[in-house]
């Protein structure tokens, strides 16, 4: 049974698949032990593996024929909420990537490492630049347990900060430079294979989290409400943190704008949370934070989304935002410019909510 772990055994076929048979498996210091990975200088062949790990091939409608989910490491939304989500259509999730036949992909698979920093022993694949490969030692300094995994290691170890705080540079005998690689995992190249050569398909979080069917959409009561809890004490700030992730971010836009506005002490009250953080990034919280109501309502244009809700909620702040010199003077009458008028009127739908 395969487990969650990047560092999985190489599949052979994998490796001849990708043409990626003649590049050198060297290791990693992961813990205590000794992890094997992949280097080349195929980029191409670098970026197809993450494409095909990150890039969705399901769509909403789709992928809910599925029966086991495999989530990807490193994924920005959590375990929990993306269950949760799966359960809805029936779905399970597993550890096992060998048992699933949907793959939860997102683009947070890979990154670049420099200058010998530790590599995430959680990341898929990346982009090394200017590290040493070390195939012994004249001095264990103070750490034994890492001068053994060097001495014993066949194809040599990845010098990474937790080999150089342990050991000097002088007293580890460099093989080669490592200057500019591509790390594949085996977790990585299997897993891809898998992808391309069988039904195993490849479904993002957004995907599985827009087909919920427990998502809010923001009105002013459920405005009122979260911007009340996040004000209140820890039990009130723990509801809405579970909240705000189910709120649907592709409606009411101005309402958004204004919960943006309200509670800007989520960016920093909640910059542990994941689910929080994911929506905030989804819901273009930032954006909305920083911009004026005019702002807002130019947005909402360039985008296609302005219609008469969002411009009349707008428009008074707008309205009470006009800084007009010389009142002394003189009378000035503002009014609406012609191509926003249409705006103004409210049409049968809105009319039919209020009543």
């Amino acid at each position: 049974m395969a487990n969650k772990s990047v560092y999985q055994d190489y599949d052979i076929d994998a490796l001849n698949h990708f043409g990626l048979n003649g590049d050198p498996i060297y290791g990693v210091i992961v813990g205590s032990e000794e992890k094997d990975v992949l280097l080349t200088q195929d980029q191409t062949t670098y970026e197809k593996i993450r494409d095909t790990l990150s890039d969705s091939t399901e769509t909403g409608i789709t992928f809910i024929n599925k029966k086991k989910a495999f989530i990807l490491p490193k994924c920005d939304v959590s375990q929990d909420r993306l269950k949760a989500a799966l359960k809805e259509h029936g779905i399970k999730v597993t550890n096992d990537y060998t048992q699933a036949d949907l793959i939860v992909g997102h683009s947070e698979i890979s990154r670049q490492f420099d200058n010998g920093e530790n590599i995430q022993s959680t990341m898929l694949l990346a982009k090394l630049w200017n590290y040493n490969l070390a195939k012994g030692y004249s001095n264990s300094g103070n750490s034994p347990t890492i001068a053994n995994l060097i001495d014993n290691s066949k194809n040599g170890i990845i010098v990474t900060t937790k080999i150089s705080e342990a050991i000097r540079d002088w007293d580890l005998e460099i093989e080669k430079n490592l200057y500019d690689e591509w790390m594949i995992t085996g977790l990585a190249i299997n897993l891809a294979y898998i992808i391309e050569t069988t039904n195993v398909s490849v479904v993002d979080p957004e995907t599985i989290l827009c087909s919920s069917a427990n998502k809010l959409v923001m009105d002013e009561e459920l405005l009122t409400d979260i911007t009340r809890q996040l004000n209140g004490g820890t039990e009130d700030r723990v509801l809405a943190a579970k909240i705000i992730p189910t709120i649907d971010y592709t409606k009411n836009y101005h309402l958004l704008w204004q919960f943006a506005q309200d509670n800007s002490s989520i960016s920093h009250n909640f910059n542990q949370d994941k689910d929080v953080q994911y929506w905030m990034k989804e819901s273009q919280w930032i954006t909305f934070y920083h911009s004026s109501a005019q702002d807002m309502i130019l947005w909402l244009e360039r985008n296609d989304k302005l219609d008469s809700a969002s411009f009349r909620y707008l428009e008074p702040t707008v309205r009470r935002e006009i800084s007009i010199n010389n009142r002394d003077l003189y009378v000035f009458q503002v009014s609406v410019k012609k191509e926003y008028q249409k705006y103004l009127t409210i049409n049968k739908k809105e009319h039919e909510k209020k009543i």
